[in-house]
This record gives structure tokens, sequence and C-alpha cells, in this order.
């Protein structure tokens, strides 16, 4: 075998292998985006909360997602009790994904004005909705602490 034929077969060889590598790494990339179509589906939510009729200020919301496979997202209620979801995460992750949440509601535990929030808006929330893509999502939420 000569020089030639050495260095022909290396370079087919380098070649084989360099496909199989992007071929590889290509799978992967399509398998990640399947499985995490979520980002793909992100959608403005907002609204507001009132406890027991008033505009609720420093309330947090938290929508846990049904699906644990989209990750859940929060907002904190401003002066007029308005909100404007964030996923998890980085503050400038604006939105949630689409699909079906949990509401639970939590007092701001650092306010000497915080009210007590019950536990069924909280932990054993009932309250459910769904994130549409495409649509307005605003999802007001009225807290009862008097019966």
């Amino acid at each position: 075998m000569n020089n030639f034929d050495k260095s022909a077969r290396l370079s087919l060889t380098n070649h084989s292998l360099h496909a199989r590598l992007r071929f590889c790494a290509l799978a992967a990339l399509v398998a990640l985006c399947g499985c995490g179509e979520w980002w793909l589906r992100i959608t403005e939510v907002s609204g507001a909360v009132r406890i027991d009729g008033v505009p609720a200020k420093g309330v947090r919301l938290v929508f846990e997602p049904v699906d644990r496979s989209i990750p859940r997202a929060m907002a904190l209620t401003g002066d007029e009790g308005r909100y404007r979801l964030g996923r998890q995460g980085s503050a400038d992750k604006v939105g949630a994904a689409a699909g079906k949440y949990v509401i639970r509601v939590m007092s701001d535990s650092e306010s000497a004005n915080a009210v007590a929030i019950p536990a069924e808006y909280n932990t054993k929330s009932s309250l459910q909705v769904d994130v549409i893509p495409g649509k307005t999502n605003v999802f007001d939420v009225d807290v009862k602490t008097k019966k």
C-alpha cells in the first residue's frame, strides 16, 4: 500500500467520523427541542388580585403548572393589585408557557400589614386556569378572608 492509499483511507475515515458526529449532534438537538417545546408557546399573562374587594399590594402569585415539564411562573402585585407574570429565573423572562396552571396566592410575610391568605387560595388551592397562546390571558383573583 502506498502513501497515497493511506492518506485517502485516513481522509475517508475522518470524513465518516465527522459525518457521524454531525448526525449525533443534530439528533440530540432535535430530541431536546422535541421535549421542551413549551418555550415556543410563551404568552403574556396579567391580572389583578383583590383581598375582600380591596386591591392587594405586595402579594405573590405562583402559577404552578399541571404539566411538570414546563416552568412555573410568578409575579408580585403592584400598588393597584395588578401583576404581570414572569417565568421562574431571570426577571426579564416575561410570560408563561401555554398550559393548565394552579394559582397559589401568598401574602408578603415581611409586611407588617400582611393579610393571612386562606389555604384554599394557597396550599390547598383549586384555582385553575388555562393559559392559551395567541389570546389575551387576564386572570383576576378575588381572595375572600371573611366568611
